[in-house]
Parts: structure tokens; sequence; C-alpha cells
């Protein structure tokens, strides 16, 4: 079994930039996968919709923000906003 390490500062303050630009230029998408994170998606499964809505035209600096973003807030178990 593999243990992944927990991510060190710098890991964590670019997962929590993500979410913080994500939230503020794409309201709509960071409400929608805070309610994929509650429902008990994954990264894993966020990735996967990622390729499914995004295609072959992958845009891979947004998916990449998108998925530092749900790390951040399933590490800090942000909840919708109010």
């Amino acid at each position: 079994m593999l243990l992944q390490a927990k991510p060190g500062p710098l890991a964590r303050a670019i997962a929590q930039q993500s979410a913080e630009w994500l939230e503020a230029v794409y309201p709509l998408v960071y409400d929608a996968l805070v309610q994929e994170l509650e429902a008990g998606k994954s990264i894993v499964d966020v990735k996967q919709i990622l390729r499914r809505t995004l295609g072959s035209e992958l845009r891979e600096a947004f998916a990449l923000r998108v998925l530092q973003a749900a790390e951040h807030m399933i590490g800090e178990r942000v909840s919708v906003r109010q």
C-alpha cells in the first residue's frame, strides 16, 4: 500500500490560492465543486468530471486550478457559501 505524504506548506498555499481564485473568477464552478465534494466525490472523481466535460480540448491550466482547489477544500472541509 502506497501512503501519500501530507502536502507541504507550499503545496497547501498553492491549493488555497487556487480555491480563492476559482471562487473569485468562476463562482458557479466553485459552488458546483463544493457541491460535488460535499456529495462525497474524490479528486479522482473530479478529474473524471473534468475530462468528460472539457473533452479532448482539456484546458490543462484550468483543470489544474480546479483540482488544486478541490484538494484545498477537502483538506479544509470548506462548506457552501451562504
